[in-house]
């Protein structure tokens, strides 16, 4: 399906929305340091990533290029319905915060198993170093790149580890607790320019990530996953799983802070949406979601 493109992304536009953000969570800007990067961050993770917000918008733009949330919208969601975003518009949003805040960033696009240009995360330069910054994954701390020594972090839910292959010239990143390790998605040292960053995010809306409702959020005691019907939180020890069979719309308000409502425009928009993408010859299934660490 062809977009006419009749918006430029640019991060340096969107100094309302890092103005909200900077207001809402109380932060006094400092210089451009890894100090003031991490602090950043922290409050950053706060956003949940969620498609409920995705699900609702693309039900009512379904074609238009009216359909991404550009920070602007992100913030004043979630200030009035606790809601986020998924990995472009976080990244995005991400990516104008620090690039306001006096930041060199930019975006780069990430690939997993057999799902190439399915996720995205930043490259901050500071003092001639570079990290990995990924709102996706909800990860609180820059990542080191490093092409010839591993960088394993802890987060308080699992490690991390970026690993750099020299034959293709990627760097992997896997995740670990105390049971298992996962390889996540693998992605080059190389900036994705606006309109090609802009074309992946359209695209993401006719994935099959959008077919259920996807939540993730960060607490005290670990990761929250919920993903359909399943309630998952994972922490360094390990994960406690549990099937969701009644009072769905509440639990998600109980954890998540969203309204019922929204979770119930979420659920019928889906069945719209799956229906115009088999019209229009886009419907795509046996995708993996991206924050899936179920099985």
């Amino acid at each position: 399906m062809q977009i006419e493109k009749k918006i430029i992304i640019n991060p340096a536009d969107h100094e309302q929305a890092v103005s909200h953000f900077i207001k809402y969570h109380n932060i006094k800007s400092k210089s451009p340091e890894l100090s003031y990067l991490e602090e950043l961050l922290i409050h950053y993770a706060g956003l949940p990533y969620e498609n409920i917000s995705k699900i609702v918008k693309l039900h009512h733009d379904f074609s238009s290029p009216e359909r991404i949330r550009l920070p602007e919208e992100i913030m004043d969601d979630y200030e009035r319905y606790h809601l986020g975003g998924t990995c472009f518009s976080l990244t995005f949003f991400l990516q104008s915060l620090l690039t306001i805040q006096g930041f060199h960033c930019y975006p780069v696009i990430a690939s997993m198993q057999n799902r190439p240009n399915a996720h995205c995360a930043l490259i901050v330069s500071l003092n001639e170093k570079k990290y990995l910054i990924d709102p996706g994954y909800l990860l609180t701390k820059p990542m080191e790149l490093h092409k010839n020594h591993p960088r394993v972090y802890r987060t308080p839910h699992s490690g991390v580890e970026l690993i750099f292959n020299k034959n293709n010239e990627h760097f992997f990143l896997r995740t670990f607790d105390r049971h298992q390790s996962k390889w996540r998605y693998f992605f080059r040292d190389d900036p994705v320019p606006p309109d090609l960053f802009l074309s992946f995010w359209y695209d993401s809306f006719y994935k099959s990530t959008m077919h259920d409702i996807c939540l993730t959020k960060i607490r005290n005691d670990g990761l929250v996953y919920m993903h359909k019907d399943l309630l998952q939180i994972t922490n360094f020890d390990g994960k406690q799983k549990e099937k969701i069979k009644h009072n769905y719309h509440a639990i998600v308000h109980n954890i998540f802070g969203i309204d019922p409502q929204l979770v119930e425009q979420a659920l019928v928009a889906i069945h719209e949406n799956i229906r115009r993408q088999k019209q229009l010859g886009l419907f795509r299934k046996n995708e993996r979601t991206i924050l899936s660490d179920t099985d």
